[in-house]
């Protein structure tokens, strides 16, 4: 058995949908799937598209990103709601949502743990990633979740605790190596390319909205912590839209989204028109 991972499979977009729907029914029967988020804020195509790749892989783990916990007024009053409806819709799927160990092609079992997430924004904490932006507009205008997430029970909670503590049940000592998995990101080191900036960042060379500052958005340091805690040797995020593999204090980070359909589609991740092999190499 291998382990593959994908994130940010957007199939609002028929064509994202078109290759979900064509994935192998037959070459990954003994393979395990990890979706770390963004399906779809559409049910129905969660649904759809959850069910399509539980025919292909034996195992489908997942967690929900920004885009499936929006909320329409024809659905749920708040973002939470959701959460709670898409996690019994997973079961009933056969899609976890919860630990599971393993078994390896060659006998050596992993746990995969599924780590639920949300972003701290600056003003919500120490735990933010924020990195200043010059020429930035703070208000985030532009950003979806502003209109389309609703949070009624958080009960005095930033949206980061709520979801860090419903993962503290899962922060324990396994016995197999870890291999976990967010949505959002843990630190700022895998937003950069190289060295975190100390100062202000500017906008990148052909940034398409150099007024928009993903670090505001981009995760929190909690998920970090657990982490650190599970002494996960793999972990696999999304959101960004930035594939890459970056090993950082002992763990390998690796991101491996679709995304959307006029971006580039290759990353040194490979295809993002197919699920990346995780690299598991001896003690993982």
């Amino acid at each position: 058995m291998s382990i593959y991972a994908w994130s940010d499979i957007h199939v609002d977009f028929p064509q994202n949908l078109e290759i979900i729907q064509s994935v192998s029914s037959t070459d990954f029967r003994k393979d395990t799937l990890i979706v770390a988020g963004d399906v779809s804020d559409r049910l129905d195509r969660l649904k759809v598209a959850l069910s399509s790749l539980r025919s292909s892989f034996e195992h489908v783990f997942f967690v929900p990103g920004n885009h499936d916990l929006w909320t329409r007024k024809e659905d749920f009053a708040c973002s939470i709601e959701k959460h709670l409806h898409i996690q019994e819709m997973c079961a009933a799927l056969g899609v976890r949502t919860e630990p599971a160990k393993i078994t390896l092609e060659n006998g050596d079992a992993a746990w995969i743990v599924p780590l639920l997430s949300w972003y701290s924004k600056p003003e919500e904490g120490a735990d933010s990633l924020f990195v200043k932006k010059v020429g930035e507009d703070p208000s985030l205008k532009m950003w979806m979740d502003n209109y389309r997430i609703k949070w009624l029970s958080l009960l005095g909670q930033t949206p980061a605790e709520y979801f860090a503590l419903q993962n503290e049940q899962y922060i324990i000592d396994y016995d197999a190596p870890v291999i976990s998995f967010s949505h959002f990101l843990p630190n700022r080191d895998v937003i950069f390319p190289n060295e975190v900036p100390t100062g202000e960042i500017g906008p990148y060379e052909n940034d398409p909205h150099p007024a928009f500052n993903f670090t505001r958005v981009a995760g929190t340091s909690k998920l970090q912590d657990q982490i650190a805690r599970l002494g996960s040797k793999i972990h696999f995020y999304g959101h960004q839209h930035r594939n890459k593999i970056k090993p950082v204090g002992g763990v390998t980070y690796i991101s491996h989204c679709m995304g959307y359909p006029g971006e580039d589609r290759y990353a040194e991740t490979g295809d993002k028109l197919a699920p990346v092999k995780l690299p598991l190499s001896e003690g993982n």
